[in-house]
């Protein structure tokens, strides 16, 4: 890989690209990839291929990107009670979830650095994603997931050809036991929570959707929060359009976690510097984002912070209810992404949004990941 370069976020040390370190090598501190003066040549991105590869020049760069023709996801204009709002609809990526962005970029870096074998821990879409990438690229993945996860996500897992270690217990207790493992083997840890390239996929979301809007930034994006890896790529990904003078201002970032499991949200009221982990964590419909803490904590709530956003949470009813809102106008999301109907609802009671300004909700993962979630729903 070329163009760029790991910065610790804690410690500021710069231990360069070519390795495959998934935290700071010194302290063990977050990593981020800094590569200098990102641009965005509007005409020549706009005769370019509709995939997220377009930003050539704010991405960074692979001789050979892994890639199964990642689409620009649509932007749809709908009706959200009293608002008229848009969705992102990262589905209708290939393994029909917006983590296609960041394995894209995170197997693209291993395959450069020469790794046939990778681990990872998911409870279910980052897993299906990196397997598919990895199928795509011939490494070998080994995915540790929690035993309870979604069956549907259990199966595309190995339908890519990934081994699946289904670990008992709650979600933490997956990437112990792939800890645990590594202690052994010494193998490469392909971490969507820590890895910057991850993160760096993400970018993409937020240049497609000024992109889309010819351009400009919308006021609000809301978004399902777990890991926080959603918010970090669009707070990063806003605030590069921002330096190289393409909008003013990074969007009000809404941050939804289910009332159940909402660390995040209770670390920002608190006005808190970092997230305390929720000891004991009930199952939520959301089972994409009941994670106790975010890897990068201190980092999603700097980013709250900066852009102004805030943090909310919905009740498992309320969950429910945007699952069948949502499919009534045609579109099937799993109740992790149907979280951001109630949370704008939310936030807009708390601060009146303008019935002109621009709203854009992320729906993150297809409802067929939760089938039998929503068949009961809506049975």
């Amino acid at each position: 890989m070329r163009n760029g370069t790991f910065v610790c976020d804690d410690c500021g040390v710069d231990s360069g690209a070519n390795h495959t370190h998934h935290r700071c090598p010194e302290c063990a501190g977050a990593l981020s990839f800094v590569m200098p003066d990102r641009a965005f040549p509007v005409e020549a991105i706009a005769e370019r291929p509709a995939d997220m590869w377009r930003y050539a020049e704010a991405i960074a760069e692979f001789d050979e990107p892994i890639s199964l023709g990642e689409v620009v996801t649509p932007l749809v204009p709908v009706r959200l009670g009293s608002h008229d709002v848009f969705v992102k609809c990262e589905f209708t990526m290939a393994s029909g979830s917006y983590k296609d962005r960041g394995a894209a970029f995170l197997i693209s870096y291993l395959k450069s650095l020469g790794v046939s074998e990778a681990s990872e821990d998911s409870s279910g879409n980052a897993g299906a994603s990196l397997a598919a990438y990895a199928a795509r690229a011939a490494m070998n993945l080994k995915v540790f997931c929690p035993a309870s996860a979604s069956a549907g996500k259990l199966a595309q897992i190995q339908l890519y050809g990934a081994e699946v270690v289904r670990v008992p217990g709650p979600r933490p207790r997956a990437t112990e036991a792939l800890l645990e493992d590594l202690e052994t083997t010494g193998g490469v840890y392909a971490s969507h929570s820590w890895h910057p390239m991850f993160i760096e996929g993400l970018r993409t979301m937020a240049y497609e959707i000024v992109e889309q809007l010819s351009w400009s930034a919308p006021d609000v994006v809301v978004c399902p929060v777990g890991g926080g890896s959603i918010l970090l790529g669009l707070f990063e990904g806003f605030s590069d359009l921002v330096r190289a003078g393409m909008i003013e201002r990074v969007p009000i970032l809404v941050a939804v976690q289910a009332e159940l499991v909402s660390p995040v949200v209770r670390a920002f009221e608190a006005g808190a510097e970092r997230v305390e982990p929720q000891s004991s964590a009930e199952r939520t419909l959301a089972e994409g984002i009941a994670l106790p803490a975010p890897a990068r904590d201190r980092q999603v709530l700097r980013a709250l912070h900066a852009c102004g956003g805030a943090a909310v949470s919905v009740s498992e009813e309320e969950i429910a209810a945007a699952v069948r809102s949502f499919g009534r106008l045609g579109l099937c999301v799993e109740p992790t992404s149907a979280v951001v109907w109630s949370g704008f609802e939310r936030f807009a009671q708390r601060r009146p949004v303008d019935a002109d300004g621009c709203v854009v909700l992320i729906l993150s993962g297809h409802g067929l990941k939760a089938s039998e979630s929503i068949a009961a729903l809506v049975a």
